[in-house]
């Protein structure tokens, strides 16, 4: 199982329900009707499970030190192929 439950799992999979995974920064989060928002989420709706931790903020440090900038929203689609998956944050273990 990729998530904390099967209720997770299937509804995410079907996209049935507001939630949604970004697995480039292991985020999980309430989509905001009528907007492009996302209200993060800690805590699995269904099970309450504590979610893996967040690592967008770890997204961008490691992305900065690889391309030798500050990286910032516009650096994603020209970053290297491991930044552009969960390949990176698998790599380092974290």
């Amino acid at each position: 199982m990729k998530h904390c439950c099967k209720n997770m799992e299937f509804l995410l999979e079907e996209e049935k329900v507001g939630i949604s995974y970004d697995k480039k920064t292991r985020s999980y989060g309430i989509n905001i009707i009528g907007s492009s928002a996302i209200q993060k989420i800690s805590y699995c709706p269904w099970c309450n499970s504590k979610l893996p931790s967040d690592l967008t903020d770890k997204f961008f440090s490691e992305l900065s030190c690889a391309i030798n900038k500050e990286a910032t929203l516009f650096d994603i689609d020209l970053s290297p192929a491991e930044f552009k998956t969960d390949e990176w944050w698998k790599k380092r273990g974290l």
